[in-house]
């Protein structure tokens, strides 16, 4: 009696998901789940992927409102960098 071979269903193709804003690209809706998808048993969708890039977003925006010490911040032409010089 020949053994059974278990085989999961083949990834659904990938699209960008209604809604999706149109700085959305089916580039980043691959990447993002060959990045996350490690992490999760389950097959991850594109609107998972947008989900999380969506999330992320959210994240990095609060953050950059946070208390000035603890601010997330781009750089900048305000910003000094950390490396000084001495003056003698």
């Amino acid at each position: 009696m020949p053994k059974e071979t278990r085989r999961s269903s083949p990834p659904p193709p990938l699209r960008i998901p209604a809604g999706a804003p149109a700085w959305i690209t089916l580039e980043l809706i691959e990447h993002t789940i060959r990045v996350w998808q490690p992490f999760y048993q389950k097959q991850l969708i594109p609107e998972d992927a947008l989900e999380i890039i969506q999330g992320i977003g959210r994240l990095l925006k609060e953050l950059s409102h946070g208390d000035d010490h603890e601010t997330v911040r781009s750089p900048g032409t305000g910003q000094q960098s950390r490396a000084r010089t001495r003056r003698f």
